[in-house]
This record gives C-alpha cells, structure tokens and sequence, in this order.
C-alpha cells in the first residue's frame, strides 16, 4: 500500500508541474515596464497582465486551478496575456510594482483595447475557475 500511495503521490506532483507549466506557457513574458507598455501599445485586443512570483502561493494556485481551466481559456482566445515574474524583487520589479501601485500578489491587470488600464476589473488574490471566467465575461461583455 505505501508503494502505491508514494507512485500517487509522484503522479500528483508530475501532473500538477505539468497543469502549472501548461498554464505559465500561455503568457508572453515580459521583464521590464517598458515592455508591458509596449505590447499594451502594440496590441489591438484585450491585455491581461499577469504579475507572478515563485514564492506567492496563490499565483501557483491561478496558475493550477484556474488559467488551466479550458472555460477560462476559451476566453483567453481573444485576448493578448503577458506576465512578469517579479520573483526577484529586482529594480525591474519594483518598478513595475510601483508604477501599478501593486500591494500585493497575485495581482492580475486588464487594458482595454485602447491601452487603457481597466482599473475597475483589477484581480489582487486568488479566484477560482468559475470566479475568474464570471470576472472575465462580465469584463468582456461590457
């Protein structure tokens, strides 16, 4: 029996990583501030920005549970999704941290077509699946 609860538990941990780098690759990454505000710039759809850290507990649980969600990615069709990894707490980091006036993670920004930060539709903590398609929809539709 623990043969068997130990092979579980290395499938549970290989099936999450991989869940989690499925989700982590559907971003364009992006490190400087000056990079969000090109791709912003340059994009004629939707931007969500994506602002991550290795060690911020729920950016892992969007990542497993919710960008994963094939009812959340459909939405994702539409959309141009960026993320910075501000893991490092680097100069970079801070900057686009202070600049968003960010206060904690996870913290999920959306730009309008225009360029227009959608102040309003700002995610700061963690939404599950059927939470964050319902945010996406109604952010959407209007």
């Amino acid at each position: 029996i623990l043969s068997s609860l130990a092979t579980v538990g290395v499938y549970w941990q290989v099936n999450k990583a991989q869940l989690e780098q499925q989700s982590h690759g559907l971003f364009k990454q992006v490190t400087t501030l000056e990079d969000i505000q090109r791709e912003v710039a340059e994009s004629d759809t939707w931007v969500m920005l994506d602002l991550y850290a290795d060690w911020c507990v729920a950016c892992k649980e969007f990542e497993q549970y919710t960008f994963s969600d094939a009812s959340v990615q459909k939405h994702f069709e539409n959309m141009q999704l960026i993320q910075a990894d501000v893991t490092a707490n680097n100069q970079q980091d801070i900057d686009i941290l202070n600049y968003y006036n960010v206060l904690g993670l996870p913290t999920i920004l959306f730009f309008s077509p225009s360029g227009e930060e959608q102040k309003t539709y700002r995610v700061t903590g963690f939404k599950d699946a059927k939470e964050f398609k319902t945010h996406l929809e109604k952010m959407l539709n209007e």
